[in-house]
């Protein structure tokens, strides 16, 4: 009987220390969720659906009206100012697109020597260029286009050309204004030229090219016959 209370006395002391242990192991009280608080911020310039995505990394109650230009918020005071200024930071006024002024040549290249060239002289450092890969002896400025337009916009320009009525169609449309070290550099896309010549004959030059601010740059040549090349020279700059 003694060996019978001695093993029910220690599953007794078995379960107290038990119970002692997970007493001691419980997680202790979370403290109560901080009160919200709910503000409606009104956009003057910014995207309200835009804003509201970036909003939810800080995880609370984010809601967005873009007809009524605002962002309703739902969240305790702390993160309410971080939220306050995250806004301000976001709603602000797009920068202006910046106009980018292009000039066109076409000059036509032949591997005959003429007296009556007409290239101004801005021009003649890059005939000397040309003159260094190709066998040329005479350039003439066929004729030149002025535009303006914005990255994304696409700029057109028709024209006939003198007395032989060759007409043109110039199609640009510049996409991007980068910076490196040295300067600007201005990407043009869909940048095409076609030249429509007698006997119901075509030239074009169709390419996508980088341009430094200011510098004058070859775009490209095409054969228009009788030892002669049209030859497409565009410079570039951006209007603040």
């Amino acid at each position: 009987m003694k060996t019978v209370k001695r093993i029910l006395f220690g599953l007794a002391m078995a379960g107290a220390l038990a119970a002692q242990t997970a007493t001691s192991a419980s997680p202790p009280a979370q403290p109560p969720e901080a009160p919200r608080q709910q503000r409606v911020f009104t956009l003057k310039y910014a995207d309200a659906r835009h804003v509201a995505d970036i909003l939810r990394v800080f995880g609370y109650g984010i809601q967005a009206d873009r007809d009524m230009h605002v962002v309703a918020v739902s969240a305790p005071a702390e993160a309410m100012a971080a939220i306050e200024d995250a806004i301000k930071r976001l709603d602000v006024a797009a920068a202006a697109p910046k106009d980018i002024d292009l000039v066109v040549y076409m000059i036509v290249a032949s591997d005959q020597p003429s007296a009556d060239g007409n290239l101004p002289s801005e021009l003649q450092p890059v005939a000397d260029e040309v003159k260094k890969i190709f066998s040329y002896k005479s350039f003439r400025l066929l004729d030149s286009i002025l535009l303006r337009t914005q990255p994304g916009n696409r700029a057109t320009a028709d024209g006939v050309i003198g007395e032989s009525k060759t007409s043109y169609r110039f199609e640009v449309q510049p996409s991007a204004v980068t910076e490196d070290p040295q300067g600007r550099l201005i990407r043009l896309d869909n940048l095409n030229l076609t030249l429509r010549l007698s006997g119901d004959r075509e030239a074009g030059i169709r390419t996508e090219i980088t341009v430094r601010e200011g510098q004058r740059a070859v775009v490209g040549k095409s054969n228009i016959g009788l030892g002669q090349s049209l030859i497409l020279v565009v410079t570039a700059k951006v209007t603040e």
